[in-house]
């Protein structure tokens, strides 16, 4: 059922891609929930007929000390975590307008940078994170999918992660999910799939 689902997301880029044009994916969803998974399982069906480039807003996440999970809540705490204005000005849109963009992927939770990353401005474009599918961009976005899990499983998965400590993950999961009540990202999607299959 969930490599169907993911076929019939396919399905539907092919038959919405332009040749020469960049096509957006947004795959939203709360950490953990298996976003990572159906991005790269899309990719591959994507790339049987078209170049499919995936995009990790983990790159862009900002980290915050201790004394900001006790002050920041609901929107200053989305905002600290991810400018999506500048995600938007900076990336998305010279993207659609024609233009590569190069970044360079920084590793919240271990400080960690890697080699600049390009992205070109035609193909199949698979954003992979939580806030993808945000109100700010979503007029960017030409397909947009929830992936759904328990909130135990999705705790589970993220202590899981090879990490220095995992501390920030409350505050992290209390405002992810304001953030997608605030949005009604469930509701506003073209699709929701289940990431605990």
């Amino acid at each position: 059922m969930w490599f169907e689902q993911i076929q019939r997301i396919a399905e539907l880029a092919r038959r919405r891609y332009r040749d020469g044009q960049l096509l957006v994916i947004a795959v939203d969803g709360c950490g953990g929930a298996g976003k990572t998974t159906l991005c790269q399982t899309l990719a591959l069906q994507v790339q049987l007929w078209a170049p499919a480039q995936l995009l990790k807003l983990d790159d862009f996440y900002q980290p915050l000390s201790q004394s900001q999970h006790a002050q920041l809540n609901g929107a200053a705490a989305q905002s600290a975590y991810f400018d999506l204005a500048t995600y938007r000005q900076t990336l998305l849109q010279p993207l659609l307008q024609g233009a590569s963009v190069s970044y360079q992927p920084h590793h919240w939770l271990d400080g960690a940078d890697e080699a600049s990353t390009v992205l070109q401005p035609q193909g199949v474009m698979i954003i992979d994170g939580v806030y993808a599918f945000s109100r700010a961009v979503r007029d960017l976005v030409d397909i947009s999918v929830f992936v759904d899990a328990p909130l135990k499983l999705r705790t589970q998965r993220l202590l899981d992660r090879p990490q220095p400590c995992a501390d920030w993950v409350p505050h992290w999961q209390r405002t992810e999910a304001w953030h997608h009540q605030h949005e009604d990202t469930l509701t506003a999607v073209d699709f929701v799939l289940k990431g605990s299959q």
